[in-house]
């Protein structure tokens, strides 16, 4: 650009910018204009602040009043869009000069104490954002937005801006020396017959000396944006002043900048300003730091130095990025663990009141039920692994002891199940309903992969960095991990204190740190024999030590169970997924409403009331002495009694209530042990107090010996295949007005299953075996009526059955 325009474009940019801010005032909803000017008071309101930076909404600029400007508001958005780092130091000056005018003497005062040289404009709600992917040489100075998941960031640096040296040969001051990449002195000392070239000294006292701080953030371009087969792209980022420390590694955050370039700096310095080893590195050309040394060059032919040059961005504005899920599609999202307070409207808190509120059929609050069937709702039933998951999301609270000792609140949930049960898919809903949600697989991670490790930073002079890993970058979030069992011991040894203390304790290469990492974890688990083994305990079926299992919250086995109501309804769930057919499989509670609720739920801190402190003691006493809770190699510690409480304190949030009650205690300890209860009734024993010995007076002894009742043991869903069998023709009968007796039942049955039997051996297991179970649903489970005895007291089977009127068939499992 030519320098007169270049200095006409800049001071009109300048002028009309003021003019702008002095100006503006917001439209209201019925076309007029409010009263207050809007920049002006948000002038005010930074320097009471004590900050230096003023937010101007891109918006605003397309909503100034043309009558009362002097300018077209699409010119200045087109100027400022295009030539952002060309106008950028007049838009700032624009900022000392609207403080002038303030005519508060207080701010006044308070603006005489500032560096007005610090000041700066940054902008933000443009109207697009560009992909890291996307990022070329054409966008240089250009004003964009760029989103991105934080992985690194380094510590707060000063930056020496504008220097004032002086010459220790005659002792003058040279001031308003710009630094440009490197440390910069003025080529020669102007004092005459001096000319001093090399022996300065730095005046980092003096007024006319400008320091700043700055930072560089290590941005990568989300998953959702990396091309099939790429590798995802990382873009370094500069901050200055305010925009430091506003983000930490793990968060997803839009910055607003520009695309800047910055050359190789050892590049630009001569030989003796070098160290030894970076002067090897640009003899060899083989600094791996910079793509290997390539990059633009200059002509040898006339003596210039080899120029490397890599891009990075200059970030004015740094903010959450609010469509981090749903960027690329029309669904909204909202950050459950955001820490800036809500806000409600009138209609969405009576809306929020009634699900509190709901109940079911009998009468019975069922907020908690009702919730859950709105997590992954694309995966049908396991409302009990979708209850545990939302009270993993909502948590319970976080508290401190007395001597400082930290306790969680964060709920660690393990999904133990058999292949094609949806746990993965599981993980990943929950991956992608939170933004500092991580997802990893057991195979393919270390403990540095998990927890932290140390690297070497050759762009900041080889100094060591922390690199985080998952547990640090889901802090404050959910760190999902699949095919958990596959992790080495060593490995798996290394999140012990992270999943208990939350922390992540560092000692390498000189460095001595404790991190954070407050983090739930989801962890989904292969049974050690592919299938899940009901005959086995719950310890006996996974390769996790007790340690581990020791510090999950809940345990819930996924069984793939051959029940043909529930195949019927899962595969119908499929296909209507798969065509689209949202009526059919929507939730009760939208996405955005649930994430709503959970962040409203968070607010609340319940406390345990008398009543509930009770019976909380009461069942953790239950627990330890219920010698059948068998909750892996290590029993029941006082780990269940902390996970109870913090599974009460959930559900209190998730009743909105303030107070911990024992109705809420109750239904924590019954999903605590449902897994457990559910495993103990995977095995059911069928002897001789289901069904009492029998003697036939037309059988030998031989023949009585053999059918003598043995204890036999059959899974719980075996049992309910049966029952329902048997159910099902109990029903079928009476339908049609035929009366069925014991000895028809069971022969209905055999006729079943006589394609599946080879030898007479198994004839006689089976027979033997559906006797127990029909003695079972009759004396215990009583789920079928004997309404008329035996005619014959020697023959039992001849007495006539039905199903009992108030149980339906598909309910055999609730009995």
């Amino acid at each position: 650009m030519d320098p007169h325009t270049r200095s006409h474009l800049v001071q009109r940019v300048q002028k009309y910018f003021l003019e702008f801010l002095q100006t503006f005032k917001r439209p209201t909803e019925d076309g007029g204009r409010e009263d207050d000017l809007y920049y002006v008071s948000q002038a005010k309101a930074m320097v009471r602040e004590n900050k230096k930076t003023l937010y101007v909404k891109m918006g605003h600029l397309e909503q100034a009043d043309r009558d009362v400007v002097s300018f077209e508001p699409e010119d200045l958005i087109a100027v400022i869009h295009s030539k952002y780092m060309v106008v950028r130091d007049a838009v700032n000056a624009a900022l000392p000069q609207l403080l002038s005018n303030l005519e508060d003497p207080d701010l006044q005062a308070e603006v005489e104490k500032m560096d007005e040289l610090k000041f700066t404009v940054a902008f933000y709600d443009l109207a697009t954002y560009s992909g890291i992917r996307d990022l070329r040489t054409e966008k240089l100075g250009r004003l964009v937005t760029i989103c991105g998941t934080v992985t690194r960031t380094t510590d707060i640096k000063p930056e020496l801006l504008v220097a004032t040296w002086k010459c220790n040969e005659c002792r003058r001051e040279i001031s308003g020396v710009s630094q440009e990449f490197k440390v910069t002195t003025p080529p020669k000392c102007p004092t005459k017959n001096c000319g001093n070239t090399t022996n300065w000294s730095l005046l980092a006292e003096s007024r006319s000396t400008r320091w700043g701080d700055w930072q560089r953030v290590r941005l990568q371009e989300n998953e959702h944006e990396v091309p099939a087969g790429s590798m995802p792209q990382t873009m370094d980022v500069i901050v200055r002043d305010d925009c430091t420390e506003k983000c930490k590694a793990g968060d997803k955050i839009q910055i607003t900048g520009s695309l800047i370039v910055v050359p190789d700096v050892p590049t630009l310095m001569s030989p003796g300003e070098l160290k030894a080893t970076v002067r090897r590195s640009l003899n060899t050309r083989s600094d791996p730091s910079y793509a290997a040394g390539e990059g633009i060059r200059g002509l040898k032919s006339v003596g210039n130095r080899d120029l490397t040059y890599k891009l990075a961005f200059f970030g004015t504005y740094i903010d959450e990025d609010s469509d981090w899920a749903s960027r690329g599609s029309e669904e909204k999202s909202e950050n459950i663990r955001s820490e800036e307070k809500m806000y409600l409207s009138q209609v969405d808190k009576e809306r929020f009141e009634q699900i509190s509120e709901h109940v079911n059929v009998s009468g019975k609050r069922d907020c908690l039920d009702l919730l859950a069937r709105a997590v992954a709702p694309s995966i049908s039933g396991y409302l009990e692994v979708k209850k545990g998951i939302l009270l993993m999301l909502v948590g319970g609270v976080k508290k401190s002891t007395m001597e400082g000792i930290q306790l969680r609140g964060d709920v660690n949930v393990c999904l133990l199940g058999d292949p094609a049960t949806g746990k993965s898919e599981m993980l990943r809903w929950v991956s992608k309903f939170l933004p500092r949600a991580v997802f990893t697989s057991g195979k393919s991670s270390t403990a540095a992969g998990l927890t932290a490790s140390v690297v070497k930073d050759n762009d900041l002079d080889n100094e060591r960095l922390i690199e985080p890993g998952a547990l640090m970058l889901a802090d404050n979030g959910v760190c999902c991990i699949d095919e958990f069992e596959l992790m080495d011991i060593k490995d798996m040894v290394a999140i012990h204190e992270a999943m208990e203390q939350q922390t992540i304790t560092l000692s390498k290469a000189g460095i001595q740190a404790t991190l954070n990492a407050r983090c739930s974890i989801l962890a989904s688990v292969l049974p050690k024999n592919t299938y899940y083994q009901a005959t086995l305990p719950l310890h006996k079926n996974c390769e996790l030590s007790p340690p581990i299992m020791s510090r999950f919250d809940l345990f819930f086995v996924m069984q793939d169970i051959r029940d043909e109501t529930q195949d019927l309804t899962v595969a119908k769930h499929i296909v209507a997924s798969h065509r689209r057919k949202d009526d059919e499989v929507a939730p009760p509670v939208s996405h955005l409403d649930l994430q709503r609720y959970i962040r409203l739920a968070r607010t609340f801190k319940p406390k345990i009331s008398p009543e509930g402190s009770a019976l909380l003691v009461k069942c953790y006493k239950k627990l330890r002495e219920d010698r059948s809770y068998t909750r892996g190699g290590a029993g029941v510690t006082v780990r269940q009694l902390e996970s109870l409480i913090r599974l009460s304190e959930a559900i209190a949030r998730v009743y909105l209530s303030e107070w911990v009650r024992p109705e809420h205690v109750k239904e924590a300890f019954e999903l605590q042990i449902s897994s457990l209860r559910q495993s103990e009734r995977e095995s059911i024993d069928l002897g001789a107090e289901d069904l009492a010995p029998t003697k036939r007076g037309r059988e030998d002894e031989e023949e009585a010996e053999r059918k003598a009742v043995k204890r036999v043991r059959i899974t719980h869903p075996e049992y309910m295949r049966m029952g329902q069998m048997l159910l099902r023709h109990l029903v079928d009968q009476a339908a049609a007005g035929q009366v069925v007796t014991e000895g028809d039942l069971i022969t209905w049955y055999m006729e079943q299953v006589e394609p599946e039997l080879v030898t007479e051996e198994q004839l006689f297991q089976r027979q033997h075996l559906v006797q127990l179970v029909v003695s079972r649903m009759i004396d215990k489970d009583r789920v079928i009526l004997v309404t008329e005895p035996a005619k014959d007291p020697l023959q039992p089977e001849g007495r006539v059955l039905e199903k009992h009127p108030n149980v339906p068939v598909d309910s055999l499992d609730r009995i």
